[in-house]
């Protein structure tokens, strides 16, 4: 048969796996000289040098359905790689999904644990404010019993020093007892000298004759009555004592009691002195009063 066109040799290959731009050297028309186009004829008209050889036309068939296989295995590969894809992106979003779920668990624990935080720490600061106000309170009162604390040992001072006062007094006083404290003719009682009269004066009279002993009538202080002196008590007179009112002085009875008497009337007087320890003597006294 009568072959007007050069064809050139097909080459066939087998199909990649995704189809690519086909190359142009490759192309089977790539020899077909181009010409003008003429008008299709009629069926049946079709002149010689226009008809499509059968070699030509089943390559052709070989090569669409080489393309077709080819391009349904890309699809088919296409497909399974989306589907693998979809699969691993719905695994991921899970994944993703249970890792939010875990997060906001844990954010949520977290917020829980700062509320009970700042509740404690609220509860901690007013314990602190409390404890501060107790603590201020408890230096006030450390404060206060300092400072009685500080008079207490004032206090204790003074009254150590009157006891170490009253110690030595007493010592002296003892030792008075074999010595003369007192003048000839006075008596030593409650650490007083007294001076007993048998004559009778005037309060004023009493007072100048004491005055002249460099002593004083007597002043009974916190004297009670009943610690008065039993030789006055016993002698049934009135003495005068070192206290006036106005015209009248102070007079005080065998009993023990005090009251007012004219000071011009005559009276017994008692005379009182503090003990001579300095000097004592090896006389004894001739009389020591018991209260």
């Amino acid at each position: 048969m009568d072959q007007s066109v050069v064809y050139a040799d097909l080459k066939f290959a087998v199909a990649p796996a995704c189809p690519t731009a086909p190359d142009e050297d490759d192309s089977p028309y790539e020899n077909v000289p181009l010409g003008t186009v003429a008008a299709a004829p009629t069926p049946g008209s079709w002149p010689q040098r226009w008809r499509v050889p059968a070699g030509l036309l089943a390559a052709s068939l070989l090569l669409l359905l080489v393309a077709t296989v080819a391009l349904g295995a890309c699809y088919w590969q296409v497909t399974r790689r989306l589907q693998d894809t979809s699969r691993e992106h719905t695994a991921e979003q899970g994944r993703l999904s249970q890792e939010v779920s875990a997060r906001e668990q844990s954010l949520e624990q977290t917020r829980l644990e700062l509320a009970w935080a700042r509740v404690e720490l609220q509860r901690l600061w007013q314990e602190g404010n409390s404890s501060q106000l107790e603590l201020e309170s408890l230096n006030a009162e450390l404060g206060h019993t300092r400072e009685e604390l500080a008079v207490l040992q004032k206090e204790m001072q003074e009254v150590q020093g009157k006891l170490n006062n009253s110690e030595s007094t007493v010592s002296s006083l003892r030792a008075c007892v074999n010595t003369d404290c007192c003048p000839s003719g006075w008596v030593l009682y409650r650490s007083k000298c007294l001076f007993i009269s048998v004559e009778t004066k005037t309060w004023r009279d009493s007072q100048e004759y004491c005055g002249g002993q460099f002593a004083q009538l007597l002043v009974l202080g916190d004297w009670s009555e009943w610690t008065v002196p039993h030789f006055v008590q016993a002698s049934g007179a009135k003495y005068w004592i070192g206290e006036k009112y106005w015209s009248y002085s102070s007079a005080i009875t065998s009993s023990g009691r005090i009251s007012p008497y004219p000071s011009n009337k005559n009276l017994p007087w008692i005379c009182e002195k503090p003990p001579d320890l300095s000097s004592p003597s090896k006389t004894l006294f001739p009389l020591l009063a018991k209260g």
